[in-house]
């Protein structure tokens, strides 16, 4: 029999819609998750793919090999040149860089810019020097003397 030729998500498709069909899928409510068709050399009916590891398939074993069957024998899986090596390049592509195979430079700035900026100070470019007080107010002027080294302040409180 002459089969049909499909690429991977035409058949991945086909095999979802005719699994999804069936009535006892139906009445369950259940959503099998198919997995994508894997080239092989052709086995003796001729089938140049298969498909193996279905997801939430328990209980449906032999509906999904009968469908799996009957897709198998109608069907072939067309692999192109460039089909081949557009799909061997997405794969490659994913592996490198899953954000879509653009890379900014380590330093880059994603907002524009060409390098982040260096421990920047929130509070502008003034810095407070050494002991002053960090909100760059200076140190409150007192009245009274500065007590001398050896004795203390007096108790502001008056006890």
């Amino acid at each position: 029999m002459l089969r049909k030729t499909l690429n991977a998500s035409r058949l991945q498709e086909e095999v979802h819609r005719r699994i999804h069909r069936l009535q006892e899928v139906i009445d369950d409510g259940v959503k099998i998750g198919v997995p994508r068709p894997q080239l092989q050399a052709p086995d003796r009916s001729g089938c140049n793919w298969t498909m193996q590891h279905f997801h939430n398939a328990a209980g449906f074993e032999a509906s999904v090999a009968r469908v799996l069957d009957q897709v198998r024998t109608e069907y072939n899986l067309s692999q192109a040149p460039d089909e081949a090596a557009e799909e061997a390049a997405a794969k490659a592509a994913d592996m490198r860089d899953p954000f879509g195979g653009t890379k900014r430079a380590a330093a880059e700035n994603p907002f524009g810019g060409s390098k982040p900026a260096a421990a920047a100070n929130p509070f502008g470019d003034a810095r407070a020097p050494g002991k002053q007080d960090p909100f760059g107010a200076a140190k409150p002027v007192s009245d009274e003397p500065s007590p001398g080294k050896d004795k203390r302040e007096p108790n502001p409180f008056g006890d």
